[in-house]
């Protein structure tokens, strides 16, 4: 096999307690890269269309890439992918740590789970293979009690744990997995799948190393990559020393992070937000920095809170999209609060990009008068309102009263709430989007609206940074852009598809999405070339990267989603226009972004079907033919 593949694929039947391993064809390795290009190509191929998203014939997949657990930085990465239960199509979560990593030293590239079992169980993955074990007595333990307990009864110090907690066994649509104490792989509703196939956990040890096809090549790469990075100033160094934590203030200022419920942008807006977004204030917690495998940047952190009500020990710094959703979108500006929230998201396996989104309608619907205290059981749902956000988020956790409405996300909620609910209910597709206001960088809403996996603050980041004029993504002429304004709209398809393309290479190599994304001198492509031997060159990544997001478009089509039942929220386009703050008077044409990527892909503006000759060039006509019914 190829250098940084371990050549195996594990299939597990949970319904039978079949398990099976297949070897990785290295065309297929080649063609897909891994992460979700590999759990698509794996899922098109061997789930049927229209399959219940909770039930036996949904396959849960656990997939690395072939940077993943290689001396490469940032390779740490690994993805879950399965059909959404929350929007219905293809779904994917990402996350770093260590599970990954772990996962290529035991011999695997990925793992995919199908079937329902009859009573809670975990799959114990090593380089010998895979054995399902009883989990009865971890079921109902958090996500960081279940780590240590499967630690202590299986006796291996280095266990990498990914599993879900009690928010995910009752099948909130809005939870992940998690690993390592609080890496959480959140998005898609993955945690409600793996709660609904009654497994808690995937538990893995490993002591093989991920093979190098040039390691003198390597080397001189990681080497001058990470001199840069000690010399760099700007968003690399912020990073470094705060993590995203330290970029809330400045957000919060320009515009990009909504705040009430998508309302409202600016600092006037949220005036303290100094108490939250500050990231001194925030780390002032912090006990020690941490990093995921391979990762020279160490943005991670380890908080302990002693003072004041919300004591809580050893848990994770929260991050960016936690601050903006439990902070600003809810006009809270209390960082023990917020702190708090991230640790009983953690612990229960609750996506705070969601949770925080579902607080913040709640609000908004409590403030409007369509519900109240009689609704709440006596919560309070006032904005800002710390004690009351802890408590409905409790409930939400527990699925009791209306957490039980809350714990599905915003969408569900409002169909169940209704009295005009519907209007202060923000998704995109089913999904919460993540804290980016595509009226300061459009094309976040081009993420948002036309990837795949609807909401994705990830998938905007790319064709956001065409905003800025002068976009540098990476050290390669093809990826260098000038001359495309902020608020210009006809003309960013092609360049938006050439950095979609790219970040799909990225993301399924399994490296982190900041310095591929956003340093602009990270050399992806030299690190895949000489981790695995390829002579891969940009036309061909290129290539390879639309392939992947063309047949996990093709995964929507043929679930029958349409770019008609995709849209950005009134109120995230500017309609109608804020009336004061940094983006007043700003709407912006996000009809046009779209068709543009669209065109740009190859698929069809309206019916969002990939085109024949793109088919065709990427190799994936016979494919859907197919299975694409």
């Amino acid at each position: 096999m190829t250098g940084g593949y371990r050549g195996r694929i594990g299939f597990v039947d949970l319904s039978t307690g079949e398990i099976k391993e297949e070897r990785l064809d290295e065309k297929l390795a080649r063609d897909f890269i891994g992460g979700y290009g590999l759990g698509v190509r794996v899922l098109f191929e061997r789930q049927k269309g229209g399959v219940d998203p909770l039930g036996p014939e949904n396959i849960l997949g656990f997939t690395a890439g072939p940077l993943t657990g290689a001396p490469v930085p940032t390779g740490s990465r690994y993805m879950a992918v399965c059909k959404s239960p929350l929007t219905g199509g293809w779904g994917d979560a990402n996350t770093g740590g260590y599970f990954g990593s772990e996962l290529k030293s035991a011999g695997w590239d990925a793992i995919f789970v199908s079937g329902i079992a009859a009573a809670p169980r975990y799959l114990l993955v090593t380089d010998e293979g895979m054995e399902l074990k009883d989990a009865s007595d971890l079921w109902g333990r958090d996500t960081i009690d279940t780590e240590d307990k499967l630690r202590e009864d299986l006796g291996v110090s280095r266990l990498r744990v990914a599993c879900i907690g009690p928010a995910s066994e009752r099948l909130s649509l809005i939870t992940g997995i998690v690993n390592d104490r609080g890496r959480v792989a959140a998005r898609s509703g993955v945690g409600a799948v793996m709660g609904s196939k009654r497994l808690k956990a995937v538990a893995v040890h490993g002591k093989g190393k991920v093979a190098i096809g040039d390691k003198g090549r390597l080397d001189q790469l990681r080497k001058a990559f990470v001199k840069e990075l000690r010399d760099a100033g700007g968003f690399p160094k912020a990073l470094v020393d705060y993590g995203t934590c330290g970029l809330t203030g400045t957000l919060v200022a320009a515009g990009a992070t909504p705040v009430k419920n998508w309302l409202l942008a600016g600092e006037q807006a949220f005036p303290t937000v100094g108490k939250i977004g500050d990231g001194d204030t925030v780390i002032q917690y912090q006990t020690k920095k941490y990093g995921c495998a391979n990762c020279p940047i160490a943005c991670g952190g380890i908080f302990n809170v002693s003072k004041g009500p919300y004591p809580v020990a050893e848990v994770h710094k929260p991050e960016y999209e936690t601050l903006g959703a439990f902070g600003p979108m809810c006009l809270n500006d209390d960082l023990l609060s917020i702190i708090k929230m991230n640790d009983m998201c953690n612990r229960s396996g609750l996506d705070t990009i969601s949770a925080g989104s579902a607080l913040a309608f709640a609000m908004e619907c409590f403030e409007k008068g369509i519900i109240s205290t009689t609704d709440t059981e006596g919560v309070e749902l006032t904005w800002g309102n710390a004690e009351a956000m802890i408590a409905m988020l409790e409930k939400i956790i527990r699925r009791e009263g209306f957490g039980d409405i809350l714990a599905d996300g915003v969408k569900v909620a409002a169909s169940k709430i209704g009295k005009g609910a519907e209007e202060y209910a923000v998704h995109v597709g089913g999904q919460e989007p993540g804290l980016h206001n595509a009226l300061y960088l459009p094309g976040r809403g081009t993420g948002f609206v036309c990837d795949p996996t609807p909401g994705r603050h990830t998938a905007g980041a790319p064709t956001a940074r065409l905003d800025a004029g002068k976009a540098v993504i990476a050290p390669y002429p093809e990826l260098q852009f000038h001359g495309l304004g902020q608020y210009e709209y006809g003309n960013k398809g092609a360049a938006s598809a050439t950095v979609s393309s790219y970040w799909q290479v990225g993301t399924c190599a399994g490296v982190c999405l900041f310095p591929v994304i956003f340093f602009g001198n990270y050399p992806l492509l030299d690190f895949l070339n000489a981790v695995t031997g390829w002579d891969m060159d940009m036309a061909e990544a290129l290539k390879t990267g639309a392939r992947i997001q063309t047949l996990r478009q093709s995964f929507n089509i043929r679930e029958g989603i349409r770019p008609s039942g995709i849209k950005l929220p009134l109120r995230m386009a500017g309609i109608p226009p804020k009336s004061e703050g940094p983006l007043a008077g700003i709407t912006i044409d996000i009809d046009t972004l779209s068709s543009e990527y669209y065109k740009g892909m190859g698929w069809d503006p309206e019916t969002g079907n990939p085109s024949e000759a793109s088919l065709e060039r990427l190799g994936l006509k016979e494919l859907t033919e197919t299975y694409g019914k």
